[in-house]
């Protein structure tokens, strides 16, 4: 008789533990296919996710500041020095364009800048312009901030994080990009527009 309980006790645990078994592969399998899923469709949305060089505008420099409202002041003064046409064409170029809080914190903290001084004005303007269209793959540094030539001849270094140098001597930052509220990557039918928050000067 004990034999028989004994045997009784373990057909009952093994058919225990083997619906155990069988409810938890039919637990996991879905939860599994499911991560497996959401992996592959996070991967696709990725890939299929347009690279900033990709998108286009019909709108040049000039139309897209105009019609965003923060450049102002950066319009007029192309305008004042005769540089409006050349974001007006169709020539590739790439813009760090001041916002008008930095042109106004910059008169602020330099009263006596000669805003008359179209010579000046034309240096200045030029050091916030290179040639082509540089999106953020060509403008952030990576290991090292990446060195960029503009169109006044002097040199600007950007780091990974957007931040920019004026003097490649010392690394503190004079300005950044605006990644932060979106105005970064903007792209033009004659180039691309990156809005900074502080003017550039020239470290000689």
């Amino acid at each position: 008789m004990k034999n028989y309980m004994k045997s009784q006790n373990l057909i009952l645990k093994s058919l225990f533990f083997a619906f155990l078994f069988v409810f938890a592969s039919c637990e996991t399998e879905p939860v599994e296919a499911d991560i497996s899923s959401f992996d592959a469709s996070a991967k696709a949305a990725e890939k299929a996710k347009p690279s900033p060089a990709s998108q286009k505008s019909d709108m040049t420099i000039v139309e897209i500041a105009e019609a965003n409202g923060n450049f102002t002041i950066l319009l007029d003064l192309l305008e004042q020095t005769g540089l409006k046409p050349v974001f007006e064409g169709t020539d590739q170029f790439t813009v760090f364009a001041p916002t008008d809080g930095a042109f106004l914190q910059f008169l602020d903290e330099n009263p006596n800048f000669d805003l008359s001084n179209n010579e000046l004005l034309t240096a200045v303007l030029t050091y916030h312009v290179t040639e082509g269209q540089r999106f953020s793959n060509s403008v952030l540094g990576k290991n090292n901030p990446k060195e960029i030539e503009m169109l006044s001849g002097g040199m600007i270094y950007v780091n990974s994080i957007g931040e920019i140098d004026t003097n490649d001597e010392d690394m503190d930052k004079n300005s950044s990009i605006l990644v932060d509220a979106g105005l970064f990557d903007i792209a033009a039918s004659n180039g691309v527009i990156h809005a900074i928050d502080t003017i550039l000067v020239p470290a000689n």
